[in-house]
């Protein structure tokens, strides 16, 4: 029973955290080691900057 749970509460924090983004670096990682190979992918912070950024010159799907 406290395993059933435990796997339930596991998938509910990874969709809560896909959902709020927090495995947006991780995915980055993955689509630029399949896609760009040899060339060397952004830091955690240089992503994040670039992310924050992005959404500050061209805002969409926000509501302020």
């Amino acid at each position: 029973m406290i395993d059933v749970l435990t796997r339930g509460w596991r998938s509910v924090w990874w969709y809560v955290g896909s959902v709020m983004g927090d495995r947006d670096y991780e995915r980055y990682l993955a689509h630029h080691a399949s896609t760009h190979g040899a060339s060397t992918p952004l830091t955690e912070r240089e992503y994040w900057r670039q992310r924050f950024a992005d959404q500050d010159r061209n805002p969409q799907g926000r509501c302020c």
